[in-house]
């Protein structure tokens, strides 16, 4: 798993046929799923994906050992 083999915090993978709508989020304790938002014009999948990673790293960066 690339998590242990790489040494990661988190990975992100998707499917081809879902790639711009949903992507998962792999960390070592859960599977997160991150979706775009259909019902606002213009969204991609990336908005809610790097909202999710800022909102995980600024935790990890406050309490590291955590």
């Amino acid at each position: 798993m690339a998590l242990k083999k790489y040494n990661m915090h988190m990975v992100v993978a998707n499917e081809h046929l879902t790639r711009k709508d949903k992507v998962v989020v792999v960390t070592s304790n859960e599977k997160i799923s991150v979706r775009r938002y259909k019902t606002q014009v213009g969204d991609v999948v990336e908005n809610s994906l790097i909202r999710l990673i800022v909102e995980r790293h600024s935790a990890y960066v406050e309490k590291p050992d955590l």
